[in-house]
This record gives structure tokens, sequence and C-alpha cells, in this order.
């Protein structure tokens, strides 16, 4: 692996995706950030549209924002992306950050700091995943809570415990079976009727 030094980058060259709705811009883009030490690769739609096109992050600079590139940025949610748009209204840019879309509100100029929006674009994908994740596991676990307490009110039900004794008893099971409370309340709503 060869170790490329050239502005404020250093490490092994990443392939940057490159869209803009005008070729020149695209080509502009492509030059700026290979003096950054990126390999570019500029898609015309087809190959943007595409999602067997790979690479380490998307760059578009695009004058509208349209359905191609809508549809373009939705099929590389894994990649670090970053969209140059003066025309965008507030509830696309609302969606798109919450995409982890990073926005720059003007066209991509000459003298663009692109490595520092690919940085920005990066902690952004970053922390939209980290949140998705939490939102994951938040849901996880209200599901989990719910199916506990459905499998206490059954426990009692059948045992005529309260409320505690019915909880100590599931928490004692699990532990000595090495099971979650979750995964003992699945199997005791599975075994006992409702």
């Amino acid at each position: 692996m060869t170790t490329m030094s050239t502005g404020s980058r250093t490490g092994p060259p990443s392939c940057l995706l490159i869209h803009a709705d005008d070729p020149g811009q695209a080509n502009r883009l492509a030059l700026l950030v290979s003096h950054y030490g990126h390999q570019p690769r500029i898609l015309d739609t087809r190959q943007l549209l595409s999602p067997d096109v790979e690479g380490d992050a998307l760059l578009i600079s695009s004058r509208r924002f349209e359905a191609e590139v809508r549809l373009g940025l939705s099929l590389r949610i894994g990649l670090p992306r970053l969209l140059f748009c003066e025309r965008i209204g507030s509830e696309q840019q609302m969606s798109l950050l919450q995409q982890g879309v990073l926005l720059v509100p003007h066209g991509c100029g000459e003298r663009e700091p692109v490595e520092q929006w690919l940085r920005l674009a990066r902690s952004q994908l970053a922390v939209v995943q980290a949140l998705a994740r939490t939102e994951s596991e938040l849901r996880q676990k209200l599901v989990e809570r719910r199916l506990i307490e459905q499998a206490k009110g059954r426990l009692m039900r059948h045992q005529g415990l309260d409320e505690e004794q019915a909880y100590r008893l599931m928490r004692s099971t699990a532990m000595s079976r090495h099971l979650s409370l979750g995964e003992l309340a699945r199997q005791l709503l599975l075994a006992l009727p409702g």
C-alpha cells in the first residue's frame, strides 16, 4: 500500500466519485480533488444511478436538485456525500441532512476547501450512523420491555404471583439459564397461554 502526501492530506489516495450537471464543472472538481491527492472518477448520470460504481466518497455539483441527484445520493448511504447546490428547498435540505449528506449552499468554486468539506461530510455521516444505531437499540429495548411486561402479566395470572414476585422469578430464571430477560420473556409468551 503506497502512502501519498499532497497538500494537507496524508495516507493512501482515495477514489472520489464526482458528478456535475456541467461537464466543465465536473472536470474542475476532479482537478481540485486531485490536488489533495485523491483519485477522481467522474460519473455520468447512468453511472451515478448505478449502485455498482464504488468509491470512498461522492461529490455532486448541481445547479438544481433534480431527481437523478436525489436518487444518486440515496444509492450511496454508506458513503460520505457532499452536495454543492444553490437552489434547494428547506424541506429537502432537512431530509438530506438527516441522511448524512453535507450541503454546501453554493456552487463549487475554483478554490473550494474540498478536503475540509470531506472531513465534515465524514464526521456528519458518522454522527448520523451513530444516531441510527442508538435509535435502533432503543427501539429494540422498548420491544423487549413490552415483552417482559406481557410475560410478567401472564406469569402473575398463571402462578398467582404479585408483580414483584413475578419479576424476581423471571430475573432469577433468566440468570440461571444465561438468558436475557427479553429472551426469557419470549419463551414464556410462547409457553404460557394468553
